[in-house]
């Protein structure tokens, strides 16, 4: 904690000697009104909590097609690749990151992971990320933070566009939108299509790393403005990808063939009978569908065949009411009833859920703004959960908070960890969720397929939620941002080898074993440079810890192979690196120049990434051997466009990975050098 509190006040002076130099584009950002943080309006500048918005023309000027290249840029975030490609945060991996879009939960994990690669980013409005649990607010998944995309436009500009680019990989993507506002509303359509060729990292492969893909996105949006009282919002999107791939097997070359649709709908109906009272009243339904078939490429014959189908069903009413000028209540209660379908469960699965929320928002004086809320879930599968908030800022100098909040986060157990039901032909492995894992095991024991039992059947215990206490404490200037945090995970879900089959395989579920620690800090920082130029930077240390895990090391029972004599010892306490996947230290630096009178804009963006542990391959749970770690590394990407008539086109072209670093084992999403070029039109109507 020492290191954190030094840079806390090393940034802080920094950022006062710069505090007068600023310039007036970051005063209009302080400006910024945000929505996810509390669930209604607020300045951007007063939200007690860390807030990061990445607005439409950043997004533009990036270059950037996938949602991934952007949160991969942003402080505090690493993007995954454990079953698609997720995102950490605060050292958390992607399952306990919520992704909403237009306020509305995405659905369609796979191992816990939502694939941001789903998400292109040509319609997005505004990206707003909240670090920290939010589930107060929001429940289940929200237990490190939210990311909430936003693609409704509040501005009444008539107006059609449409833009295309080619680039690396046989890579190339179509975009067009239109928006039509009239007296009382606004219409907006917007469609874009993706084609990759897809690519292969390494030699010798006997599968593409990435498979050749296409993508396509539908979306539209209807506001009405009926009355002054009266407003309905009504939002649909749909979304369909097809990827081919192959891969080697004994027998032959399998054809590996995916189909993915992903649909959603949302209608919001908005009543402000008087300027003190707002209310509320949501429906959101979604449905997501995956279907793979693999066949042998000789004689056609079935390798697999699978199938995945979850529905989303989620009617909510919230009002906002103004008790006081110095008062504001928020409050709601909802119902979601979620099922899925799939090849590896035995029966269609079902989960239903209600809840309330109440949220109080106290301003005593101008520099205080205090929120207290709470939040219970009733769950049909678990025990009910309560999820408490508090968070508070206070401007201690002009321009300059302090923030702070403590909050309990929880992440429900998934479809999977209740009901899978799964058997590896291939392998011979067998996984069972831990509903059926009882009467799978005894059923496996009639048949003779377990040769040891690891635990007894009637010991197996139900799940339990995933829970957190996180606590956040930062200093926010006109230039600067700097934010300490801690989590504790509880109960947190792992796999576990419960029987020994006769085959040499095993059987897993899933057990409530141990607990994490997570903490550390980040800084931000930017300043304009003369009057084109604006350099930004950022950075953050992460410290991790398996608890059990790091008791065991200090009780010196947790042993490695010395380097240098190549005997067994004791790991030392300074050797325990800490929990897989995370990066002790990770930075950003962002330098970019805009000519408005020119009609030209360009940017360079670095990114580099500490080294972090990867494998386990002398089985004690812990990265301490240099074969175990993936190397540190930066890469560097370049934007450049150019406007013409009036700004009614533009030409853009993008370098990504200037200097090509690829890492084919371990880095899969990096392809090496990139370049693209774009070329977009916008038609005032």
């Amino acid at each position: 904690m020492r290191k954190i509190y030094w840079l806390i006040i090393c940034i802080m002076r920094t950022g006062l000697c710069f505090a007068q130099t600023d310039s007036v584009s970051s005063s209009r950002e302080l400006q910024e009104v945000v929505v996810t943080a509390t669930r209604n309006e607020q300045l951007v500048n007063k939200v007690p909590a860390p807030v990061t918005v990445i607005n439409k023309q950043q997004l533009q000027r990036m270059g950037a097609v996938l949602l991934q290249q952007v949160l991969a840029e942003q402080t505090g975030l690493f993007i995954t690749s454990n079953h698609g490609t997720g995102v950490q945060m605060q050292g958390l991996e992607s399952q306990y990151t919520l992704i909403l879009l237009d306020g509305e939960p995405l659905i369609g994990r796979t191992a816990g992971t939502l694939d941001l690669s789903r998400i292109m980013i040509s319609n997005i409005e505004r990206i707003e990320i909240i670090k920290g649990p939010v589930s107060s607010l929001y429940g289940s998944d929200a237990l490190a933070g939210v990311i909430n995309i936003i693609t409704r436009g509040q501005q009444k500009e008539a107006f059609s566009s449409i833009g295309g680019r080619y680039g690396s990989n046989s890579t190339y993507n179509i975009d067009g939108e239109t928006r039509v506002p009239y007296q009382k509303g606004m219409f907006t359509a917007n469609a874009g299509y993706m084609n990759s060729g897809g690519y292969t990292l390494g030699t010798g492969n006997s599968s593409p790393t990435i498979a050749p893909f296409k993508a396509l996105t539908l979306q539209s949006s209807w506001q009405q403005q009926w009355t002054s009282k009266w407003q309905t919002i009504l939002n649909g999107r749909y979304y369909q990808q097809r990827y081919d791939s192959y891969f080697q097997d004994a027998n032959g070359m399998v054809d590996d063939i995916g189909k993915e649709k992903d649909a959603n709908i949302s209608l919001n109906l908005k009543n402000t009978p008087n300027k003190l009272f707002t209310q509320v009243f949501r429906m959101y339904y979604s449905y997501y569908d995956t279907k793979e078939n693999m066949v042998y490429q000789q004689n056609k014959d079935v390798y697999d065949a699978s199938f995945f189908t979850q529905q989303y069903l989620k009617p909510e009413y919230q009002f906002d009411w103004q008790l006081h000028p110095k008062h504001q209540l928020t409050a709601g209660a909802g119902y979601v009833h979620e099922s899925v379908e799939a090849t590896r469960y035995d029966d269609k699965m079902a989960f239903n859920t209600g809840y309330i929320f109440l949220q109080e928002n106290w301003k005593p004086t101008d520099k205080w703004n205090i929120l207290l809320g709470g939040r219970f879930d009733m769950h049909n599968q678990y025990p009910s959960q309560f999820s408490p908030k508090l968070s508070l800022a206070y401007e201690f100098l002009p321009q300059w908070r302090v923030l702070g909040s403590v909050g309990r986060g929880y992440r429900a157990p998934d479809f999977r960890q209740l009901y899978l039901h799964f058997n590896n032909a291939a392998v011979g492995y067998t996984v069972a969720g831990t509903k059926l894992a009882k009467e799978i095991l005894l059923d496996m024991q009639e048949k003779g397929q377990i040769s040891q039992l690891n635990v007894n059947p009637d010991d197996l215990k139900e799940l339990d939620a995933e829970s957190s206490w996180s606590y956040n404490l930062g200093v926010q200037g006109k230039s600067v941002k700097v934010n300490a945090f801690y989590n504790k995970v509880k109960n947190l879900i792992d796999t576990r080898a419960i029987a020994e089959k006769t085959n040499g395989q095993r059987v897993f579920s899933y057990v409530n074993v141990r607990s994490i620690t997570t903490y550390g800090a980040e800084a931000e920082y930017h300043q304009p440079i003369g009057k084109y130029f604006q350099a930004s930077a950022g950075y953050q240390y992460l410290r991790t810890a398996d608890n059990e895990l790091f008791k065991q090391v200090k009780e010196g029972t947790v042993y490695t192979k010395d380097k240098n004599t190549n005997e067994t010892r004791a790991l030392k306490r300074s050797e325990y690196f800490g929990l897989f996947n995370r990066s002790h230290h990770s930075a950003n630096l962002k330098l970019s120049w805009v000519h408005a009178r020119l009609g030209l804009d360009a940017n360079a963006r670095a990114i580099y990434r500490s080294k972090y542990g990867f494998s386990d391959e002398n089985g004690n749970q812990t990265p301490d051997l240099n074969s175990e770690f993936v190397k540190g590394y930066a890469t560097v990407n370049l934007a450049a466009a150019k406007t013409l008539f009036a700004q009614k086109l533009r030409i853009q072209a993008t370098v990504e990975n200037l200097f090509a670093h690829t890492d084919a084992v371990h880095i899969p999403t990096l392809p090496g050098r990139l370049y693209t070029l774009g070329v977009y039109f916008k038609f005032p109507h």
